[in-house]
């Protein structure tokens, strides 16, 4: 049960990675469609998913091998993005429920004076980002330290 949570966390972290990577092209090709998928409440939305995943996870990854690191860059993990699903709501609450979530996802911005387009890539990404790159390590080393504890059970 543990493998499969394990690989649920690492799925559910890429696909976070994905859903922050696919921000910008959506916004630019279905801006209905982008917005949603930006929106600040779909990042409180799939860290309500993936933090119990991994929580559950790294505690019985823990009581099987014992190695702490491992729960503790999980927690780290963890941390990071909790802190970048709320950091939209702290940096401006009265663009929370926003149409423009420039605060949330990378996205397209045009600066109106020039007409200038740049790519805005918001603090709340970054660390996002990094909660699940450290995730993602976490479960890897999860399921790489049960899988060694099984394997000396084995032989011994």
């Amino acid at each position: 049960m543990n493998r499969t949570l394990d690989r649920t966390g690492v799925f559910a972290s890429v696909f976070c990675a994905i859903h922050c990577a696919a921000a910008p092209a959506l916004m630019l090709a279905a801006p209905a469609l982008g917005s949603i998928w930006a929106h600040p409440m779909s990042h409180l939305t799939i860290a309500a998913i993936v933090l119990p995943v991994a929580g559950f996870a790294l505690r019985t990854g823990l009581r099987q091998h014992g190695r702490r690191w491992v729960l503790n860059l999980g927690l780290l993990g963890i941390a990071l993005v909790l802190a970048g699903a709320i950091l939209p709501y702290l940096t401006s609450p009265a663009e929370a429920g926003c149409e423009n979530c420039d605060n949330c996802c990378p996205s397209f911005v045009v600066d109106e004076a020039t007409g200038e387009e740049r790519l805005n890539v918001p603090p709340a990404s970054i660390i996002t980002l990094l909660g699940g790159i450290a995730l993602v390590t976490a479960h890897m080393a999860n399921l790489r330290c049960c899988a060694s504890c099984k394997a000396t059970s084995a032989i011994a």
